[in-house]
């Protein structure tokens, strides 16, 4: 393996590492702006300048590979390559690119959206001038609509080309360029094709400079002011990595987290805005129970006394709906209750994409299935038939699904029951058709765990507080248990859940991390 000395730090590294990755996984710090580990290496920003002993020009260290050399060309008779960061030269160039950069740059720190997470403001405290030499007028351009919720505010970009080369080479669509040239650069839309592809909002997280905003998120709020926490994606079953940005009870923004294993860096619209459909909803806040087609509050003694009255001596005529929008560990206690019929309603399925980048959006548009039938492995096909078939007149639902509508075959049967539980978190369809009504808790409010259809296991951390008296579903569940059946906490409930299905033994939170494991075994390690 080649070694490589970086300032004073000597290293070894696998052959074909470009010197700016041998510094960012040491400490080291170089600045950059068009590169980015996804995507082509074009070393037009020219920030990562560093000096390499043996050539006669500074060099782009995210372009500069490193290799091993023959005895008699290595550097200090032992180094295949000696690289400064930090010398007088690569500081004063540094500062030089950086005033060229912010030759026409706006002054709008206070009002940009990228402020406090912005490359160029940072490395402009940390790497520029105090002070700027320019003197004419800066160039002004007004701001563009891309498409795809994206605008584009031409006089903060540096032209560093991530969101050209997103579009060429992930998303595959290309409705990004570089029109005109030299001064009159600037990124544009394709007349006749604006920005239109499910993977559009990815070019406003790599944008390193604030040009490239989401409309979605512009002027609503200020980074500093944010709590972040990383979670999954629950918009389908690919489970990206995400994390959410929040503030008291509300959610700002949704931004991809890396894991190579699952999304790579980035995540599809649909999943990106796809928790505004859970606010201003008519939220259950309490127990509910119906009496001459009118729902008023109890307390929770009360209605976990009505379900364990109807259940007792019953167990056998009780049929129970899990849910693949459910964590494993709620579908887990679910199916651990119901003594007669498990089943589950129809999955919404839509159009599987494969970009050419390999990223996907799966064709089930849940994001639990798969885990949902590992700890429930006894889910018939047809639970309306076994209902009739068997005569089923006390039902337990998990619903999750606020959208769904009720087909005449579901409303037909519910119509027969003689008692409908229902765990909800809003006033849905479904839960209207309820008997009683069980507060639990929304998808941001959630905390356990959920498979993706690759069979990968993954943490689902709660964002958002409790709404009202709602309760965790898996605990709501766990108060219909004898008291020696229950479970203390949901440690123990993962404990117990991988003693009955061995492929999920050893799983605990601490050890899925922020990048989950396979169902290979490795949860046992």
């Amino acid at each position: 393996m080649p070694l490589l000395k970086i300032d004073d730090l000597e290293i070894e590294v696998k052959n074909g590492t470009t010197v700016l990755e041998a510094a960012l996984e040491n400490g080291i710090d170089i600045p950059y702006y068009c590169y980015h580990p996804a995507l082509e290496i074009v070393g037009s920003c020219r920030m990562c300048l560093v000096q390499v002993e043996g050539m006669p020009k500074l060099q782009v260290s995210c372009n500069t590979f490193v290799g091993e050399v023959p005895p008699e060309r290595k550097v200090d008779g032992n180094f295949d390559m000696v690289v400064q960061t930090q010398n007088d030269l690569v500081i004063q160039e540094r500062k030089n690119i950086l005033e060229f950069l912010l030759l026409n740059h706006p002054l709008d720190c206070p009002v940009c959206d990228q402020a406090g997470e912005c490359y160029l403001q940072d490395y402009s405290f940390k790497f520029g001038n105090a002070h700027s030499r320019f003197d004419e007028d800066k160039r002004v351009r007004p701001n563009e609509y891309l498409g795809s919720q994206i605008v584009i505010n031409h006089n903060r970009c540096i032209l560093c080309s991530r969101c050209t080369r997103f579009t060429r080479e992930i998303s595959g669509t290309s409705e990004l360029f570089v029109d005109e040239r030299g001064y009159s650069s600037k990124i544009a839309a394709l007349e006749d094709r604006p920005l239109n592809n499910l993977l559009a909002g990815n070019v406003a997280d790599i944008c390193p400079v604030g040009a490239l905003l989401s409309t979605d998120y512009v002027h609503k709020n200020r980074i500093w002011n944010l709590q972040k926490k990383s979670s999954v994606c629950q918009d389908c079953s690919v489970g990206c990595n995400i994390d959410a940005f929040y503030q008291k009870r509300k959610i700002f923004r949704l931004n991809p987290r890396e894991n190579q294993d699952v999304n790579g860096y980035f995540m599809c619209d649909i999943g990106r805005y796809g928790f505004h459909r859970f606010e201003d909803l008519e939220r259950v806040a309490r127990p509910l129970f119906k009496s001459n087609g009118i729902f008023s509050e109890i307390s929770w003694d009360t209605a976990i006394e009505k379900i364990s009255n109807k259940f007792n001596g019953a167990e056998e005529k009780v049929a129970g709906v899990v849910s693949p929008f459910h964590t494993n560990e709620t579908n887990f206690m679910l199916g651990r209750l119901i003594k007669g019929i498990i089943g589950t309603f129809p999955h919404i399925e839509d159009e599987e994409i494969t970009y050419p980048s390999g990223f996907r959006i799966s064709s089930d548009r849940s994001p639990n299935k798969r885990g949902m039938h590992d700890v429930c492995p006894s889910i018939v096909d047809d639970l309306a038939s076994e209902i009739n078939d068997k005569e089923i007149r006390v039902i337990y639902i998990l619903d999750n699904e606020i959208d769904k509508e009720i087909d005449e075959t579901w409303n037909k049967i519910l119509t027969k029951m003689d008692f409908i539980v229902v765990q909800a978190y809003a006033m849905t369809r479904l839960a209207k058709s309820a008997h009683l009504i069980l507060p639990g808790l929304a998808p941001f409010e959630r905390e356990g765990t959920i498979t993706n259809d690759q069979g990968r296991v993954q943490w689902l951390r709660s964002v958002l507080p409790n709404n009202g008296e709602s309760r965790p579903d898996w605990e709501i569940l766990n108060l219909l248990y004898k008291t020696g059946e229950r479970f203390s906490d949901i440690n123990e409930l993962m404990k117990g859940m991988g003693e009955q299905f061995p492929s999920y033994s050893g799983m605990t939170f601490f050890k899925l991390g922020d990048q989950g494991l396979p169902l290979n075994g490795n949860l046992k390690t």
